[in-house]
C-alpha cells in the first residue's frame, strides 16, 4: 500500500452559528485553524507593508517535541502564503515580530540560555519569503523575559523583563542593522521601581514609549511614557482599583492610548481599560460591569475616538470557553456591542490586529479540531462593527488543515523553487516519476510527471506537493507555497 509520509490532513467544513437578536442580516465571519499533532497556539499578529499579516504561533508538533516558532504569512484574504518554522535549542517560545528593511522580518522570542543563565532574549531575522538569514541573542545570568519589539528611528527596540538586579525590571535594548547583522548599541533599566515589576506591553507613540506593566506586590497596574534611551519617564499612571488588578496590553493611535487591564472583584475576573491622551493626562479610567467572569486579551483602536477589545468567558452559552469581541467608546467609556465567537469547544485569544482596510484579526488557539490539544485559530472580521444589533454572526472555517510543518522522515527529493510562483523543478525525481498537488483540505489540484511542474492559475497558498513512481511503494510528501 502506497505510504504518504508525514502528511497529515482533516478537511473540515464546519458551520457554526449564534444568534444575538432575530434577524435576516448575517455577518459571516472567516476562520483558520491550523495545527499539528502536539500543542500549536497563536501568540502575536503583525501587518506587513504591503497589507500581508504575519501570525505568530508557538509549536510542539515537531520530531522531537520541543517548542519552536511557527509562522505563517496570510494574504489581505487570509490565505497561506508561507508558513515556516524558527527554532534555538532546546527550545524557542516567540512573543513577537516586526518588518524592516527590505521586507525582512526579525521575530523576538524567548530561549534558554543554560542552566546557569535561565531564559534569555533571541531575535531571529528571514527574508521576505520566510527563508532564516541570521540569529542574534541577548541575556545576563538572571533570567530575563522577552515582551515586544518595534522598529523606531531605524533601531529595533525590544522591551520586555530582566532579573539581573535580583528583582524583575523593564528592560530595554536597542540594536541597528549592520552588515548584515543586528548590533546592540544600548541596554538597560525602563523608569526602574524598587518592587517587581513586569514589563506586559509596549509601543511607541511619537518618539514616546509607552510601557504597560504588573506591580506584583501591589497587584497592580502602570502605565507610563518614558525616553527608550535614557529611561526618563516622562509622565506615568497606576491603576486605582482596590482589588488586585493585572496588566493585559496596550494599544496606541495618533492622539491617545489605550490599556486593557484585567480586575479581580468580589464578584469575579472583570476587564477594565485607561484612555490617555500624548500628554500623558489621563482621559478615562473604567471598570464595567458584566455579570459574568470575563478575562480581556488584547485592545486595538480601530477609530480616532473608538477601541475594541477580546476576552475570553465561559459563560455566555456556547458550551466552553470563547472569544468576546467588544466596541467601547473611548470618550464615555460605553460599550458600544460586539458579539461572542465560539463552539462547544474552547477558543482562547490571545492578539488583536486592526488593519489598514478596517479589517479586524483575532489569533488564539481552539483545543476541538484534532485530539483534545491545541492549535492555531485564526478569525478574520471584516469590520468593527459587526453584529451592529441587528446582524446575525456566523463563522465559516475554510481550507483548515491539520499538519506537521516539518516531515518525520527525510523526503527522497527537493523542490525548488519554493515558495513557486509560475512553475517548480523536482530534483531527484526522473522521467518515470508522477507529482500531484494537495490544498489544504485534501484534494488534487494538479498532477505531472517528471521533473517539472507548473503552478500557475492555483491560489498562493500553502499546499503539500507528493511525489511517486508508477511502480508504486512509498511516496514522499513536502510543503508547497505558492505565492
Amino acid at each position: 500500500m502506497d505510504r504518504i509520509r508525514a502528511f497529515a490532513c482533516l478537511a473540515l467544513t464546519c458551520f457554526m452559528a449564534w444568534v444575538s437578536v432575530t434577524s435576516a442580516q448575517t455577518d459571516t465571519l472567516e476562520v483558520r485553524v491550523l495545527g499539528g499533532q502536539q500543542d500549536d497556539r497563536g501568540q502575536q499578529l503583525v501587518e506587513l507593508a504591503n497589507g500581508d499579516v504575519l501570525s505568530i504561533s508557538s509549536t510542539n508538533s515537531t520530531t522531537d517535541d520541543e517548542p519552536r516558532g511557527w509562522l505563517h504569512r496570510f494574504d489581505s484574504a487570509a490565505h497561506v502564503i508561507w508558513e515556516a518554522t524558527i527554532e534555538d535549542a532546546p527550545l524557542l517560545q516567540p512573543v513577537d515580530a516586526m518588518e524592516h528593511g527590505d521586507g525582512l522580518l526579525t521575530v523576538f522570542g524567548m530561549r534558554f540560555g543554560g542552566v546557569g543563565n535561565a531564559y534569555d532574549w533571541g531575535w531571529y531575522t528571514l527574508d521576505a519569503n520566510g527563508a532564516f538569514l541570521t540569529q542574534t541573542t541577548w541575556g545576563t545570568d538572571a533570567w530575563d523575559l522577552p515582551t515586544r519589539i518595534m522598529f523606531h528611528n531605524d533601531t529595533m527596540w525590544s522591551v520586555g523583563t530582566s532579573y539581573i538586579s535580583g528583582n524583575g525590571d523593564v528592560w530595554a535594548t536597542g540594536h541597528i542593522w549592520m552588515d548584515g547583522a543586528w548590533m546592540l548599541v544600548h541596554e538597560g533599566n525602563v523608569a526602574s521601581m524598587p518592587e517587581e515589576e513586569v514589563a506586559v506591553d509596549a509601543a511607541f507613540q511619537g518618539d514616546t514609549l509607552l510601557v504597560l506593566s504588573s506591580l506584583i506586590e501591589e497587584s497592580a497596574a502602570r502605565w507610563q511614557g518614558v525616553n527608550a534611551a535614557s529611561g526618563e519617564v516622562h509622565w506615568s499612571h497606576q491603576s486605582s482599583w482596590v482589588d488586585p488588578t493585572a496588566a493585559v496590553a496596550i494599544d496606541v493611535n495618533s492622539t491617545n492610548a489605550v490599556a486593557l487591564m484585567n480586575v479581580s472583584t468580589a464578584d469575579g475576573m472583570r476587564l477594565a481599560f485607561a484612555v490617555v491622551d500624548s500628554a500623558g493626562n489621563l482621559v478615562l479610567e473604567q471598570l464595567p460591569g458584566s455579570g459574568v467572569d470575563i478575562a480581556g486579551c488584547d485592545v486595538q483602536w480601530y477609530s480616532p475616538t473608538d477601541f475594541a477589545t477580546v476576552s475570553v468567558t465561559n459563560e455566555l452559552g456556547l458550551g466552553g470557553e470563547e472569544i468576546l469581541f467588544s466596541r467601547w467608546s473611548a470618550v464615555s467609556g460605553a460599550w458600544q456591542g460586539g458579539p461572542s465567537i465560539g463552539t462547544p469547544w474552547d477558543e482562547v485569544p490571545s492578539a488583536m490586529l486592526h488593519d489598514e482596510d478596517g479589517r479586524l484579526w483575532v489569533l488564539g488557539s481552539t483545543n476541538g479540531y484534532s485530539n483534545g490539544r491545541d492549535d492555531v485559530y485564526l478569525v478574520q472580521i471584516p469590520n468593527a462593527s459587526i453584529s451592529d444589533y441587528t446582524n446575525n454572526v456566523e463563522t465559516n472555517i475554510l481550507d483548515t488543515t491539520l499538519s506537521m510543518e516539518e516531515p518525520v522522515f527525510e523526503a527522497g527529493f527537493s523542490v525548488y523553487p519554493n515558495p513557486a510562483t509560475d512553475s517548480f523543478t523536482l530534483e531527484g525525481v526522473d522521467s518515470a516519476g508522477f507529482w500531484k498537488i494537495f490544498n489544504g483540505t485534501g484534494q488534487p489540484v494538479r498532477s505531472g510527471r517528471g521533473s517539472q511542474g507548473w503552478v500557475s492559475g492555483l491560489p498562493p497558498g500553502s499546499y503539500w506537493l507528493v511525489v511517486g513512481n508508477e511502480r508504486g511503494g512509498s511516496m514522499d510528501a513536502v510543503p508547497l507555497w505558492i505565492r
